[in-house]
């Protein structure tokens, strides 16, 4: 009887360890020196349009929940992050605390969007890129641009074409 026991437990253990294999991987994680903060700066500055937990449905205006980290994938999607007006004209003025704020929308809201080995952005990049803010251009037709940019090279979902998903709105 225990050999029986030892068996079933081992191709118990087998099963699972094959299980976990197949599991979805877990969203990448960034280090926010004050996470605290950075979500209630997000609150503060983005969640009154897109939702206090990213979901801005039936609005248009962009959900970030779940979607937020397929513009990571390409580094021009990656700068229109950045360049949004609402966010290189931001009153927030420490670029840190600015890098801070996106740090949690793409990898706390973004979730498992948002690509392995995405790099967090730091207040270096946030400085540069607040620079080159979008001003003369349709914000519409540029977000537009960089999603189809990142649903041909990254495969992001179609569904990143509507500002929001339907389906959960």
């Amino acid at each position: 009887m225990p050999r029986e026991w030892l068996c079933a437990a081992v191709a118990l253990a087998g099963v699972a360890v094959s299980a976990a294999g197949t599991a979805p991987r877990p969203a990448p994680r960034a280090e926010i020196a004050d996470p605290v903060l950075a979500r209630s700066d997000y609150v503060e500055h983005c969640g009154g349009c897109h939702g206090v937990d990213g979901r801005s449905a039936p609005a248009q205006v962009p959900q970030l929940r779940d979607r937020i980290g397929y513009f990571m994938c390409t580094p021009t999607a990656r700068a229109y992050l950045v360049r949004l007006p609402n966010v290189a004209h931001n009153r927030i003025t420490d670029n840190a605390q600015l890098a801070d704020l996106l740090n949690f929308v793409v990898f706390d809201l973004g979730g498992a969007s948002t690509p392995p080995g995405t790099r967090p952005f730091s207040a270096a990049e946030v400085a540069r890129e607040r620079q080159l803010a979008l001003s003369a251009t349709s914000l519409k037709a540029e977000r537009a641009r960089h999603v189809a940019e990142v649903i041909r090279h990254c495969h992001a979902p179609a569904a990143l074409r509507h500002f929001y998903d339907p389906a959960q709105g």
